[in-house]
């Protein structure tokens, strides 16, 4: 590690600072990028997969399919759980104001409708075209991010990348569907939803410049009051109460679990889209899916499923290569930010 005097990034007619700064090799800080991104991936890989498997659990076998309930019962939660974490001064929160939670407000709006669809398609009996239709949501998110013109522009190489890793991954996932209409409407509504509040707070976290756990904790709030009347208006509401076996440690145990990763996972979620981008935690998102899709096929299936294997494998290539790329992007911001210090 070499020292480095830092003369060239201050404003003009203002003094210049003379500053020492340890900068570290380009490649020690690709490593420490890259590591970062498949650290989490695997994180996230691994709270995805206990989520929807517990989800799954407590939603079928209590018959409990009521998920806007749930979903506002998360929101709850994370609000009681930053505001004990803060009043512990474990962590720093700005409070809440009006004029935050009116810029959040548009994506939190998104955000509840997609936690709500999201639960939904696990009480769902036929949710395979819902799960096939969200496989496109790095397609929907690289529109939206050419329209709303971000500051993190995603290159045409990226652009190649998504489209094929996309196009894979849904070749892969192709069978014979069966579900309704309405399924397939809610997948469209969903694919909208999600891409939609990922790119509405990533442009505002560029602008604002608001912390991680700020930008959750105020659109967690805006979730509430929306989610509660949106279970008011339900006409399944009155059952929620005769539905659950409330007396049952167990029923409390699981509810309290799918609670907490689902808390969990949507913090995962915002924490990748404005470290990296709402585009990267879509990846990430396929490439959950292609693993577990390849995972399901047993080695015996492998000389029958060659193009299902050939296009898994292609997307898999297609999100290491992405990876790799957005790896040097940070590891080129940092560089950045290292070698511009102002006062």
């Amino acid at each position: 590690m070499s020292l480095k005097l830092i003369f060239n990034c201050m404003p003009v007619g203002l003094p210049r600072m003379v500053a020492a700064v340890p900068v570290q090799n380009s490649a020690g800080r690709w490593l420490q990028c890259g590591s970062w991104l498949l650290g989490f991936w695997a994180v996230y890989t691994l709270c995805s997969g206990f989520s929807e498997f517990f989800n799954g659990v407590f939603i079928n076998q209590y018959r409990f399919g009521f998920p806007a309930f749930i979903a506002v019962c998360q929101a709850l939660l994370t609000v009681v759980v930053l505001q004990l974490l803060s009043q512990a001064r474990l962590l720093k929160i700005q409070p809440y104001s009006l004029e935050s939670g009116e810029i959040f407000l548009l994506p939190s709006i998104c955000f509840s409708f997609h936690s709500v669809l999201t639960l939904w398609a696990v009480t769902s009996s036929n949710s395979v075209g819902f799960n096939f239709i969200r496989q496109f949501t790095p397609l929907a998110t690289l529109a939206l991010t050419e329209i709303f013109k971000l500051k993190k522009r995603t290159s045409s190489n990226s652009a190649f990348l998504v489209l094929l890793v996309t196009l894979c991954s849904a070749l892969a996932g192709i069978q014979n569907f069966t579900d309704e209409a309405l399924v397939y409407a809610y997948g469209v509504l969903n694919l909208m939803f999600k891409s939609t509040y990922l790119i509405l707070i990533q442009e505002m976290y560029e602008d604002r410049k608001s912390s991680v756990v700020d930008v959750y904790y105020t659109c967690s709030i805006n979730t509430c009051p929306l989610l509660l009347l949106y279970c008011l208006l339900h006409p399944d509401t009155p059952q929620i109460f005769s539905s659950g076996s409330w007396s049952s440690l167990i029923f409390l145990g699981f509810f309290s679990l799918v609670l907490l990763l689902g808390c969990l996972l949507n913090f995962l979620v915002f924490l990748c889209t404005l470290m990296s981008s709402a585009l990267t935690m879509n990846i990430f998102e396929v490439a959950k899916t292609d693993i577990l899709m390849l995972r399901n096929i047993s080695p015996h299936e492998w000389t029958f499923s060659l193009p299902l294997l050939t296009s898994l494998l292609i997307s898999i290539s297609g999100v290491g290569v992405y990876m790799y790329k957005e790896a040097w992007k940070l590891n080129t911001g940092m560089k950045k930010e290292a070698m511009c210090i102002t006062t």
